[in-house]
């Protein structure tokens, strides 16, 4: 049985203004839930949160820089074509990493 499974998230050509607000939506979100678990592990629990912080720093560069893709393309009068998957692999217990760390 294959254990790894593929989804389109995303497929389509949409205006600067619409790929803005689909691109930055899910940003936004990926960077809302690595705040809640920074503060969940830091204040209730006073774990380790070295790779929330680091993930938020990652996603707060992508963040702008597809702010800007978005931007250079009305500027120029394009359209924004996005294509995206998302991959998720069954992996034996022994070697999976705490859901946190994996996010």
């Amino acid at each position: 049985m294959n254990t790894t499974q593929r989804y389109k998230l995303l497929d389509g050509t949409f205006s600067p203004t619409e790929a803005t607000q689909i691109l930055l939506a899910l940003v936004k979100s990926k960077m809302d839930f690595h705040d809640r678990e920074k503060f969940s592990n830091e204040e209730r629990f006073g774990r380790n949160v070295a790779h929330s912080k680091r993930r938020l720093a990652e996603l707060r560069q992508l963040h702008e820089t597809l702010r800007t893709v978005c931007q250079s393309a009305a500027d120029t009068g394009r359209s924004v074509q996005v294509n995206g998957w998302i991959e998720i692999a069954l992996i034996p217990s022994a070697e999976a990493e705490p859901l946190t760390s994996a996010i």
